[in-house]
């Protein structure tokens, strides 16, 4: 009797535990299929679904690489041999894989069986289709990509502008995690962290195979909480550690300000939740301050929300004209048109840009270029004329997926080509300063392409890693303009004109 109980308690046991993988299996194969029905439903160009299998496989396998030193040898080379060797041979091999058609999955789903079958981990199921789905997304395009649920929340948090964390932005800079700015006041500026510093561990784990997403979700948390990080400075011999204390951090997507001879200066930073009541709101204190004429700064802007570019457009655009519009890959066309609150649309106005603005950049400045309503100056921007959409899955992840191109309101597509300014400033370079390459949506490999426009060429630039306000000539060119009424009517001939280049060494 006691050996029937126990022997059916094992049996039960076993039983549960399989109906448990199989569900776990099912559910996230289910998030696969979702991932895969909006790629082939939204992207902006068709892709055949047997790439995107072929794609989904690769990646799941790389996600296997990263782990294969915590398996036995035997089993991970067993497991290249089966997977690797002789199914992703099969698969490309494979003449054709007809869309919406059961045998794609079926290929699929017979392959992560094998690399369960033969690559055993408890983390596995969810492990293998995240890396399917980033493979898949990865191959699209430089803008698409899978966000875990961690990181789908980042990416909400950022867009709010409001977030638990040391006040830092950083970068992978010749393969190492990179201090690139400090806001003031935060608790990594009150820390002694500096710009270009390298860190090296957070919390005493290397970030040598740390992605950016990664690195920046280990650094972020609770506010009062502390975080240690691993620094190497230029000038030292070793590394040294701060423990910083998280805090709230705010980041403030607009600052104004008051410069000479009435002139207002806005620079946007990122387009946020919040940035068109931001802009808003300065543009008031400006005209309560004696505003009459305005620089709106848009340099190494790196865009962010398509409403936000058309809210503050609205601000100097008649109603109901054409901000942007987009077009899919069916053609479908959806128009972004100002709204009723052109509160300044008598306002003179020079919009600086250069290399590192884009996307809701591109938007803003297209825009009031194209309606001749300011004066672009500075130099080509990123040329980023793709749309992405953010698509929420069933179990908390998201694609980033591009699928649509932006045209400007004369219809012109930017993509890898650029706002080219109506007046061309450089940005001067002094002996001995250090430099950089500016890298464009041409520079990114995989970019989408810009039919009729990519035997346009943008001209490599290098411009000075940092520019002090006094030596800021894009700057200075945009007030010479204002002072001296050049720009005095929103129809100037200064908009639209043939692309000059403007000297300020007499300025």
């Amino acid at each position: 009797m006691i050996l029937t109980v126990v022997t059916t308690g094992i049996f039960l046991s076993v039983f549960m535990n399989k109906l448990t993988t199989d569900a776990d299996r099912s559910k996230e194969l289910e998030v696969f299929n979702e991932a895969l029905t909006v790629v082939r439903k939204d992207y902006v160009e068709d892709i055949p679904s047997k790439d995107l299998i072929h794609n989904a496989i690769q990646g799941m396998i790389g996600s296997l690489d990263a782990h294969s030193d915590s398996i036995p040898l035997e089993q991970h080379h067993k497991m290249q041999n089966d997977t690797k060797d002789i199914f992703i041979r099969n698969l490309l091999e494979t003449t054709e894989v007809k869309p919406d058609s059961s045998g794609e999955l079926k290929l699929f789903n017979d392959t992560f069986a094998i690399v369960r079958k033969n690559y055993e981990d408890d983390r596995q199921p969810k492990h293998l289709i995240y890396g399917a789905i980033k493979g898949m997304a990865a191959s699209l395009d430089p803008h698409s990509e899978f966000m875990t649920p961690e990181q789908y929340k980042e990416m909400q948090v950022d867009a709010e502008g409001e977030f638990g964390g040391i006040g830092i932005k950083s970068d992978i800079k010749e393969g190492m995690l990179t201090v690139t700015d400090l806001l003031d006041g935060t608790p990594a500026f009150r820390g002694g962290l500096s710009e270009g510093d390298k860190i090296i561990k957070i919390n005493n784990e290397s970030t040598k195979e740390m992605g950016l997403q990664d690195a920046i979700s280990k650094m972020r948390g609770i506010p009062s909480t502390t975080v240690k990080l691993t620094i190497f400075r230029e000038g030292w011999k070793e590394t040294k550690d701060f423990t910083i204390v998280r805090g709230i951090i705010k980041i403030d997507s607009v600052k104004a300000k008051m410069m000479e001879d009435g002139i207002g200066y806005i620079k946007i930073y990122q387009f946020q939740k919040q940035t068109a009541s931001d802009f808003s709101a300065a543009l008031s204190r400006l005209m309560q301050d004696n505003m009459n004429s305005l620089v709106i700064d848009l340099r190494d802007n790196p865009g962010g929300l398509l409403y936000s570019a058309v809210d503050v457009a609205s601000r100097f655009i008649p109603s109901e004209k054409l901000v942007v519009y987009t077009k899919d890959r069916k053609g479908n066309k959806k128009e972004y048109r100002s709204r009723k609150n052109n509160s300044y649309s008598a306002v003179p106005m020079v919009v600086v840009v250069n290399g590192g603005s884009a996307s809701a950049s591109e938007i803003l400045a297209g825009a009031l270029k194209d309606w001749q309503r300011a004066a672009i100056v500075g130099t080509t921007t990123y040329g980023k004329g793709s749309v992405q959409t953010v698509v929420p899955l069933k179990d908390g992840s998201a694609l980033r997926l591009t699928t649509a191109k932006y045209y400007t309101p004369k219809g012109i597509s930017i993509q890898t080509t650029g706002i080219s300014p109506d007046i061309l400033v450089k940005p001067k370079i002094e002996k001995g300063q250090q430099v950089r390459l500016v890298k464009r949506e041409k520079d990114l490999e995989g970019h989408l392409t810009n039919v009729g426009t990519e035997k346009l060429v943008v001209s490599d630039e290098i411009v000075p890693i940092t520019i002090h306000e006094t030596e800021d000539v894009q700057l200075r060119s945009a007030i010479h303009l204002l002072k001296t009424g050049s720009f005095r009517n929103r129809n100037s001939a200064y908009a639209g004109n043939v692309l000059r280049e403007t000297p300020v060494n007499n300025m």
